[in-house]
């Protein structure tokens, strides 16, 4: 049995509703008002791990370095999750070199999974060796 879920609120909805019965929030018009990197940000607060992920790739792909605090919350809001944890990581890899990229592997370096910790800490000396490197080949 498919589920349908408000994108706001999240909460349980009938197929095609317009409105969410929960929050009074039209759907519809959200979808077609908001842009689409807003709504994949928005997407990272979702209960559902298969939602989040699939916002966690998607950001990655956009390489915007303003997805990079937002990502690193999502790991940290569901800390339990070490696959999505380690997929934010390789996601902050692929976002432009800045000051929220570097913020957002600093607050990956205190999450409760080692795992994730220890690939924050590679990405960060991993930025930091090619900041050197550039500065080298000035």
């Amino acid at each position: 049995m498919n589920h349908h879920y408000c994108p706001l609120c999240y909460a349980e909805i009938p197929i095609g509703a317009e409105v969410c019965p929960a929050c009074g929030r039209n759907i519809e018009s959200w979808e077609r008002n908001t842009p689409y990197f807003d709504r994949l940000l928005w997407a990272l607060r979702n209960p559902h791990p298969e939602v989040r992920m699939g916002a966690i790739l998607s950001l990655q792909h956009q390489g915007r370095s303003e997805a990079a605090l937002p990502l690193a919350q999502c790991a940290l809001q569901s800390d339990v999750d070490v696959v999505q944890g380690l997929a934010v990581v390789d996601a902050l890899r692929q976002l432009p070199d800045g000051a929220d990229k570097a913020k957002a592997l600093e607050l990956l370096r205190e999450h409760p999974a080692h795992s994730v910790r220890e690939a924050a800490q590679r990405t960060s000396l991993e930025g930091a060796g090619s900041a050197g490197h550039r500065d080298n080949a000035e």
